[in-house]
């Protein structure tokens, strides 16, 4: 597993969840069927809450040495545009990914939503990976989700501060956070449905997607 896991505090996600005003405006654009419609309308809600979480948690993990705000972001310069390009194509393929879909959001923030199934799928699984270059563009989300979620996790991925969630409902999702630097967010989420990955392949697909996309960077 490529993660390091510190021996940090665990958070209540009712105590972090976050407060915002970009409900449905947030993916304007683009046309979709009603599954993959109910799929990002999902993937916001989801977004929100995931995002609130790894923030809180990433800030409070200075203790652990990782890179705080205020140095180098590690990516930057991401847009609609250049979203879905944080994910190569070899580990597309690798996923299995059917569709790439760029979305963009507000305060400059972006997100790519990495289909492994069809469009229109009845029970859709893919990931989602986005960037958000401010405080501002993480917490501008909106708020609220009916998943069981578990606790936050703490953890390190390549050496940087990161929170990691499982939620659990008719759909399962995996979702981490990680802070790349001068106030930047990842965000990587790994979805499909009820118990169609072990709680294990969920953290750790999320973990090495997260890994590879800041390894590429570096590169």
């Amino acid at each position: 597993m490529v993660s390091e896991e510190t021996s940090t505090h665990e958070s209540d996600p009712a105590m972090v969840s976050p407060v915002g005003s970009a409900g449905s405006a947030a993916f304007p654009k683009r046309r979709r069927g009603p599954g993959t419609s109910m799929l990002v309308l999902t993937a916001a809600v989801s977004l929100a809450v995931g995002a609130g979480i790894g923030y809180a948690i990433a800030r409070a993990s200075g203790s652990t040495g990782a890179t705080a705000s205020g140095t180098a972001p590690t990516i930057a310069g991401i847009s609609e545009g250049t979203v879905c390009k944080l994910v190569s194509d070899a580990m597309q393929q690798q996923l299995s990914i059917r569709e790439a879909s760029p979305i963009s959001e507000e305060q400059g923030g972006a997100s790519c939503y990495l289909m492994m199934t069809e469009d229109g799928a009845a029970e859709p699984a893919g990931f989602v990976v986005a960037f958000y270059p401010t405080t501002e563009s993480l917490q501008q989300t909106v708020d609220g989700t009916d998943v069981i979620p578990e606790k936050a996790e703490p953890l390190l991925i390549e050496g940087r501060a990161a929170a990691r969630q499982v939620l659990y409902g008719d759909t399962w999702k995996a979702q981490l956070t990680v802070d790349v630097g001068d106030g930047a967010t990842l965000y990587v989420e790994r979805f499909g449905p009820k118990e169609s990955l072990s709680e294990r392949e969920l953290r750790r697909s999320v973990d090495d997607l997260a890994a590879s996309v800041l390894k590429s960077q570096k590169g």
